[in-house]
């Protein structure tokens, strides 16, 4: 990277950026980021002004590619607030090459109203990356980067950018526009279940099946939940007629690697096909004893009239940083269109 920005920028002091951001062995990706970050403010110029040039050479440049790119994206987001057009141009460059979408954040946060006219302008947006970012980045609650205030407490804000980019011919940016009502979905479920109605009916034949995807991915969350609604606009929202017959697991106890494999056997005690969406939770125990479930998505099928059913899933315990496994008793139960029907338990030894 240092030797990039030295090409550009011949008072880049390499030897002294090197020195500065050597130590990142130890350090998560985030923290390398902010180190790296802090090299490129240290050497580039006090004055952004004079700054930005630089970055928009090196983006012009193409030499830097992937999450090389993340500091330079963290260094517009930290330093260019005051100057907005600047910036814009630079993310524009860098979303087409890495994502700006963290970039933007601290835009959104100081002046919404002014990013949003820019970021409808880019509904239409040649650049599929460029169309992305406009869902992405002002997306509510964006992973890894943080939330936005206001477009949680008022998500009409940006429902006009997710109108223009529904019928958007690139899956990748429609799924941007599924994960954008996923987050809306979190703390106004109504608001998206009425939009998607709407785009339901106003759906042309030949974009039905764009609006379909994207209301099956936008709606997990609430679909797990057992949220109503959802479950409706999903064709699984009457009463399901069953019979849960079996949940058997493979084991009792398990270790920290072991595969929880578990079956299910159930039966249609309706007269007329029903759509039904299973789902699994696994109640984990906590440091305090107490159990905490997580839903998991299993399968969504139809039953005929009579119809016996036998399913099997395999559930790895491994191990992620944003979860601890304690030792003693757990839980795992089945839901079917929003209802528990069966629960087991087993042992966890770490």
């Amino acid at each position: 990277m240092g030797k990039i920005f030295f090409e550009i920028y011949p008072a880049f002091n390499i030897k002294r950026f090197q020195k500065n951001t050597s130590d990142t062995g130890k350090l998560e990706l985030k923290e390398r980021v902010k180190l790296l970050t802090h090299g490129l403010k240290c050497e580039l110029p006090e004055n952004y002004s004079e700054a930005i040039p630089i970055i928009q050479k090196v983006l012009a440049k193409k030499s830097l590619s992937g999450f090389e790119l993340w500091p330079v994206s963290e260094y517009i987001g930290q330093f260019g607030t005051k100057h907005f057009k600047e910036s814009f141009e630079a993310m524009y460059l860098l979303t087409q090459q890495f994502t700006s979408e963290f970039a933007i954040r601290p835009f959104l946060l100081k002046d919404h109203a002014q990013v949003l006219k820019i970021l409808k302008k880019y509904t239409k947006d040649k650049n599929v990356h460029v169309r992305r970012w406009v869902s992405e980045g002002s997306r509510p609650i964006l992973p890894w980067g943080g939330k936005l205030a206001a477009f949680i407490l008022n998500p009409e804000l940006t429902l006009d950018l997710l109108e223009a980019l529904k019928y958007d011919d690139e899956l990748y940016v429609r799924k941007s526009v599924a994960n954008h009502l996923n987050d809306i979905s979190k703390n106004h479920p109504e608001v998206v279940i009425r939009l998607l109605i709407r785009w339901s009916k106003e759906a042309p034949e030949n974009q039905k099946n764009k609006i379909e995807w994207i209301t099956r991915h936008a709606l997990r969350v609430l679909i797990k939940k057992g949220h109503p609604g959802a479950l409706g606009l999903m064709g699984a929202g009457k009463k399901v007629e069953i019979k849960f017959h079996r949940l058997k697991l493979n084991a009792k106890k398990f270790n920290l690697g072991n595969t929880l494999e578990f079956e299910i056997v159930l039966s249609s005690s309706a007269k007329k096909k029903q759509k039904i969406i299973v789902d699994y939770l696994i109640h984990f125990q906590k440091a305090n004893g107490k159990t905490t479930p997580k839903v998991f998505k299993f399968k969504t099928l139809e039953l005929d009239p009579g119809e016996k059913l036998i399913l099997t899933k395999k559930h790895k315990l491994k191990k992620i940083s944003t979860m601890t496994f304690y030792k003693g008793l757990h839980g795992i139960s089945i839901q079917i269109n929003g209802k528990i029907y069966a629960l087991a338990s087993w042992m966890f030894h770490p």
